[in-house]
Parts: C-alpha cells; sequence; structure tokens
C-alpha cells in the first residue's frame, strides 16, 4: 500500500514524518478531510475560534504535493 503524509498548517504546524498508508489518493483525501472536520469540531466545542484559511496538505511518498485542502471546503454553513 502507498504512503501518503497529511501536513497541517494552522496555528501549530504539525509535519507528518511517517506518513500513513492508505490504499490511493482518494482514500487518503478523504482521511485529510475527516481530521480537517475533526479539528474544526474541536475548536468548536471548546469555544475557539475557526480560521477557514488553514489547511492540510496531502503528499506522497516521494515528497509530491497532491492538494491542499482548506477548513473552508471540507464544512458548510446553513443559513
Amino acid at each position: 500500500m502507498p504512503i501518503f503524509h497529511i501536513h497541517l498548517f494552522n496555528d501549530d504546524n504539525v509535519i507528518d514524518e511517517a506518513g500513513q498508508q492508505f490504499a490511493d489518493v482518494a482514500e487518503a483525501r478523504a482521511e485529510a478531510i475527516r481530521s480537517g472536520r475533526e479539528i474544526i469540531a474541536e475548536h468548536v466545542i471548546h469555544g475557539r475560534p475557526v480560521n477557514l484559511d488553514h489547511h492540510l496538505v496531502l503528499q506522497d511518498d516521494q515528497g509530491r504535493k497532491l492538494e491542499t485542502i482548506y477548513f473552508r471546503d471540507v464544512v458548510t454553513f446553513g443559513g
């Protein structure tokens, strides 16, 4: 299984050195989106502001940047 890295860029940048195994890029992307939503939820639960410009970067094991996933793209707001 290929290894993908999901780096977090927010108030505390976290570089995923080890990476995780996923079947394909779609599965890795789904995990990145889930992680972003989880981080946003934790901020909301604890009354901390959510910066929708914070993002995750999905990278393959060769160091190629595959996608940037902004927090603003993983949540929707009703009106």
